[in-house]
């Protein structure tokens, strides 16, 4: 498939997750529930207005509290045309984070690599939790950090998301073999809420795909609220956006070379 061919496809899958986060942007304005745009769609926002062109998907992100308020209101707020995917609503659930699945409409893009596991794997947007920790280094940080992987890699072997590539990977799937998923995702929750409810200096997103360098910020970087242009609506991204960004991404206005502008999230189109 040709270069713009490939590019018109994200184009129409980015819309679709466009209806999805305006859909998730009314509940959370009717519940009164803090979200921030976050990540590759921040960066979007911030450097294009909107999607990153090669970008195929969308990632919120919610203080924990808030994160779980949205949990409890979100799946009877959306309806039956959405699924809330979490451990808590779906059996043998493979993501330790929020995904809201369209499940009417177009949904000529699917995901492979979660076929086996579920008939909705149609489009879907991302929502990750935040948590305050006291510090942006210490020995607790790299150890929760670790044992989040650690987790994170039982659960994709143990579903058969992935295949071992390496003897890490073949050693993570045999010990899955003596946890249950529920388990698994039991031992994430633990790690993830282990520096306890109330604010602290600094905020992380444990349940990114960033290394741990890039996860943790100073929490007055979210206390306020930027509305910012995103397509053809105003989404909400935090104030301290630029040390956000310079965090995860470095020098985040300048564009990546072409080869390094790769799509992420493996969704095919059935008969394409």
């Amino acid at each position: 498939m040709d270069e713009k061919k490939i590019l018109e496809e994200i184009h129409h899958l980015q819309k679709i997750e466009l209806e999805i986060l305006k859909d998730v942007a009314e509940v959370c304005k009717k519940h009164n529930i803090q979200f921030f745009l976050g990540e590759g769609t921040l960066l979007g926002a911030i450097r294009h207005k909107g999607f990153i062109p090669w970008d195929d998907d969308v990632d919120l992100i919610m203080e924990r509290s808030e994160y779980e308020r949205f949990l409890e209101v979100a799946q009877d707020e959306l309806g039956e045309g959405y699924q809330v995917q979490h451990p808590l609503t779906v059996d043998n659930y493979w993501s330790p984070f929020i995904k809201v699945r369209k499940l009417t409409g177009d949904l000529s893009f699917r995901q492979q690599h979660i076929a086996h596991l579920t008939d909705n794997n149609g489009p879907y947007i991302d929502i990750f939790p935040m948590e305050y920790v006291p510090e942006k280094e210490s020995f607790k940080i790299s150890k929760t950090a670790f044992l989040i992987r650690y987790y994170r890699g039982m659960l994709s072997y143990k579903l058969g998301i992935r295949t071992p590539a390496h003897l890490l990977g073949r050693l993570l799937k045999f010990v899955s073999n003596f946890y249950s998923v529920k388990a698994i995702h039991k031992g994430l929750q633990k790690n993830f809420t282990c520096f306890g409810k109330g604010e602290k200096e600094y905020m992380a997103t444990f349940s990114s795909y960033h290394p741990l360098r890039c996860q943790i910020c100073k929490s007055e970087n979210y206390k306020e609220t930027l509305w910012w242009d995103f397509e053809d609506t105003k989404m909400p991204v935090p104030a301290g956006y630029d040390e956000i960004l310079t965090t995860i991404y470095g020098d985040y206005m300048t564009p990546p070379p072409e080869d390094k502008r790769v799509i992420k999230h493996h969704f095919y189109q059935p008969g394409h």
